[in-house]
């Protein structure tokens, strides 16, 4: 299913994700996305974060991010 909205970016280039493609995608409050580019068109994609339960510092919250950076 795809879907076209237009959306506007702030001055300080924030975005909204809108409410029926959150709903669609289940995407929720503090998930993670990756966004790259491809010739003229933005690709948001929802990201799985592993997360070490039993590390008690915020070490796997960095290594995530780096991983993500790379995928």
């Amino acid at each position: 299913m795809s879907d076209t909205t237009l959306i506007k970016v702030s001055s300080k280039g924030l975005i909204t994700l809108p409410k029926k493609i959150r709903t669609r995608l289940d995407i929720h409050d503090g998930d993670y996305l990756t966004i790259s580019s491809d010739n003229d068109q933005i690709i948001f994609r929802k990201a799985k974060i592993e997360i070490d339960y039993e590390n008690q510092d915020d070490a796997w919250k960095e290594y995530a991010k780096r991983r993500l950076a790379h995928e």
